[in-house]
């Protein structure tokens, strides 16, 4: 199981990469749109991550946790509806979003921490993730576009 979930997680990451690839090759409608849906799927991402803590383990998921769990979900469709407003905006709730995810399930999740290749790979891909977002902050503020 911990493969398969390793691998989706990778795959998970491309579409990220692609989407944030796009401003930088495409024309600007067409870059603006490859951003407004790396920050829609980002949200998305967010909000399947705060619904995952509901199939944690009983022992190690208190009601605190459940309540984090609905707020990540919102947080996941602010990023997503904040697209539509400002998608610089969007872009760095995604960020603070997904670290602020991976920091609790560092210090919440027991698969978490009983899976090395588990969590290496989402410290990885939360990384990865972040640098994509970053890219695309960089591609809307880049002043010779």
């Amino acid at each position: 199981m911990e493969k398969t979930k390793v691998t989706l997680i990778y795959w998970g990451l491309s579409l990220f990469v692609f989407l944030a690839l796009m401003p930088w090759i495409f024309n600007l409608k067409l870059a603006l749109d490859s951003i407004q849906a790396l920050c829609i799927y980002g949200g998305i991402v967010v909000a399947f991550l705060g619904g995952t803590i509901w199939g944690w383990s009983e022992d190690s998921v208190s009601a605190k946790d459940l309540w984090l769990a609905i707020g990540f979900s919102l947080l996941g469709l602010g990023v997503s509806l904040a697209t539509f407003a400002d998608l610089s905006s969007s872009l760095i709730l995604l960020i603070i979003s997904l670290q602020a995810f991976l920091y609790f399930e560092k210090n919440n999740s027991s698969y978490f921490k009983a899976n090395i290749k588990y969590a290496n790979a989402r410290n990885l891909i939360t990384n990865l993730v972040t640098i994509c977002c970053i890219t695309s902050l960089a591609f809307l503020h880049n002043p010779y576009s």
